[in-house]
């Protein structure tokens, strides 16, 4: 058993850290790789290195980005880095559209993990996809997680807009009583969604008419720019 930790250990550090590949490469289930993980002091030490090893080659690409000047992965950084000094909520307004984040942070603690659940089904799927168009790499990992974001969030505004008592034009009366109808801001938000979708699955290979995607490093600045340009 001992021996099979070890070669799990070795494949995982191979494939950065994905838990999923390296359990399917040495045949194991997730079930048991979270048994070995919470039962084994010595294990866990060692899959967590695995995992700051694999932030760290994620981060020095992130700074790669902001020592280009990349306006975007600059917004970035500083949403996640510079909260204390007051930088979330310019961030917020700058990385997503109408002011809101990707993805709503429902109160309701069922509702946050229903959606936890969408956006992990739907990065899984695209994965699948990917591996099996041999476009994926672990350089796409993040890429995929915003993608997957992007996705359910465009599918849950649909939802609410399919609801009864919804309404796409809102009606307004002025103190002299006259009407005025203006658009429901979820219209918008819901086609700036969906249009950073598209290009967020563009700029993984995907919905761009079966034009082959590249798999070298390149790959997180493409994605960047492509985000960024919907931003614009």
């Amino acid at each position: 058993m001992e021996d099979k930790k070890q070669k799990f250990l070795e494949v995982l550090k191979q494939r950065h850290g994905i838990i999923a590949d390296a359990c399917d490469a040495v045949g194991i289930s997730r079930s048991t790789y979270y048994r070995w993980y919470n039962s084994d002091p010595g294990f866990k030490e060692k899959v967590d290195e695995i995992a700051e090893t694999q932030t760290d080659f994620v981060e020095s690409k992130l700074m790669q980005l902001i020592n280009a000047n990349d306006t975007t992965a600059i917004i970035f950084y500083l949403k996640t880095k510079g909260k204390k000094r007051g930088y979330s909520d310019k961030a917020q307004k700058d990385f997503a559209p109408s002011a809101e984040p990707i993805l709503p942070n429902p109160a309701d603690e069922k509702e946050r993990r229903r959606i936890e659940r969408r956006v992990k089904n739907k990065k899984d799927y695209i994965v699948k996809l990917l591996k099996s168009q041999g476009k994926y790499t672990a350089e796409l990992t993040y890429q995929v997680e915003l993608t997957a974001q992007l996705l359910v969030r465009a599918e849950v505004l649909n939802e609410e807009m399919l609801r009864d008592g919804y309404s796409s034009v809102n009606v307004e009366y002025s103190r002299e009583g006259n009407e005025r109808h203006t658009v429901n801001p979820k219209e918008k938000l819901y086609l700036d969604v969906a249009s950073l979708a598209q290009r967020a699955l563009r700029a993984l290979g995907m919905n761009n008419d079966g034009k082959e995607r590249r798999t070298e490093d390149d790959t997180l600045d493409e994605f960047m720019k492509a985000m960024k340009e919907g931003y614009e």
